[in-house]
């Protein structure tokens, strides 16, 4: 005869491995820890706690989750907020989803877009690239600047200033190209500007609106005196073909992307 004792000793077993089963099914199952999404109040945080473009770029594209907004206000307060426009092109590319891979090159390396001319196009909106008869195509960077204010008999003088009195990228080509990725035409957003060299404060100066006696018109727009007038032909998706209607002079010169940032080239003799 066969005891409850013994029917739980013959069971114990079995139960113990079914348990065991069960248990680790339930693991499996469990969802994994959440992970952080970055959102614009981190970049701004960044932004604000001094860290540098290519750091702030660095830990977007680095971001396991993104929870960006990017409607016109959001970038409006993005910027407002101090958010350099490589940052927030940085948070529109990541948020329209992750680069697709180039094969053969570099880890990291993007698509580029080729305009019929064949002249390569940056791929990623925001983007500028200097193409010139003696040095080929270069990647232009931002540079950010500084406003400042001048006391001119009865009006102020507002200028924009960049760090440096000559820009890094240099060539000899008076009638250079920039490409630029842009869903609209760059006219009317960005400028393609003279700076003065300021030897006394080490700076290059982009004057801002148009001066007169009672007053400065056109704030957010370099003063016409410092402007350079270019075609802007569209090539491609997206792409333009900005360049300037008569040869440059030389100088320092850039394209202005906003009162603080300018991609920056030099002309030399």
């Amino acid at each position: 005869m066969i005891t409850g004792q013994m029917m739980r000793a013959r069971w114990a077993p079995g139960v113990t491995l079914m348990l065991l089963l069960l248990s680790m099914v339930s693991f499996a199952q469990a969802p994994a820890a959440s992970v952080a999404a970055l959102t614009n109040d981190d970049v701004v945080k960044m932004a604000r706690g001094g860290f540098g473009n290519e750091v702030i770029e660095a830990k977007i594209e680095q971001a396991q989750a993104v929870d960006f907004r990017l409607e016109i206000d959001d970038l409006t307060k993005l910027k407002a907020a101090g958010v350099s426009q490589g940052v927030i092109s940085a948070m529109l590319r990541r948020a329209a989803g992750p680069d697709p891979v180039v094969a053969g090159g570099p880890p990291g390396s993007r698509p580029m877009d080729f305009a019929p001319n064949g002249i390569p196009v940056y791929s990623d909106v925001g983007r500028v690239k200097l193409v010139t008869s003696d040095h080929g195509s270069v990647d232009l960077r931002a540079v950010g600047g500084s406003m400042s204010t001048t006391f001119a008999y009865v009006t102020t003088l507002m200028h924009a200033n960049f760090p440096g009195e000559k820009a890094d990228v240099r060539s000899q080509d008076r009638r250079p190209t920039l490409l630029i990725k842009s869903p609209n035409s760059p006219k009317g957003h960005f400028y393609l500007v003279s700076a003065d060299s300021d030897t006394r404060n080490g700076v290059r100066s982009v004057k801002i609106g148009n001066s007169r006696l009672f007053g400065v018109k056109n704030i957010g727009a370099p003063d016409s005196d410092n402007q350079i007038t270019y075609d802007a032909v569209a090539e491609g998706a997206n792409a333009w073909r900005l360049t300037p209607t008569k040869d440059l002079r030389p100088g320092e010169y850039g394209l202005w992307g906003s009162m603080t940032e300018l991609y920056d080239f030099g002309v030399d003799p």
